[in-house]
């Protein structure tokens, strides 16, 4: 797998981080990580499928994403196009958390058909409301949709 040798080096040096970052240990952030890369490969090779990460998966993430250069690099260099982050999937109303709820579900059964292993749960233990959608995925039955939340319709659901 060309996603092998993404150097993630100082993102790990960063969730490891106590004050900085989240202040994993080494070897839980280094699963993480590795986790991560199957992460980014589940969503470049099923670009019309939402790929919801674990909450873990997506601390890292954003860790990586914080790096604004080296997350563009290693983009172009190993996925080929730039992978947006959407932050609203699931919070803009019941509609909008049920297909969250079902691409985490498919997420997960489309991690073991391709890896042919069921994720660790320790590693996988639930999802933040990140997918992997932005401007590269299909707008199927309405999943999504950019429509960024407003506080007048976040107030109306909650």
């Amino acid at each position: 797998m060309k996603l092998d040798n993404m150097n993630l080096e100082p993102i790990i040096v960063k969730a490891i981080d106590r004050i900085e970052g989240l202040g994993w240990d080494l070897e839980f952030a280094q699963s993480i990580s590795k986790e991560y890369k199957k992460f980014l490969e589940l969503c470049s090779s099923n670009p019309d499928l939402p790929i919801v990460p674990s909450k873990y998966v997506d601390e890292f993430w954003h860790l990586h994403i914080l790096d604004t250069q080296k997350y563009y690099q290693d983009c172009e260099e190993y996925l080929g196009y730039f992978l947006h982050h959407f932050p609203y999937f699931g919070m803009r109303g019941k509609d909008d958390e049920t297909n969250l709820l079902n691409a985490w579900e498919g997420t997960l059964k489309l991690y073991e058909k391709h890896y042919g292993i069921k994720p660790d749960e320790k590693l996988w233990e639930g999802s933040n409301r990140c997918p992997n959608c932005g401007k590269r995925c299909s707008n199927k039955e309405g999943v999504f949709e950019e429509e960024r939340p407003t506080l007048a319709t976040y107030q109306s659901i909650n």
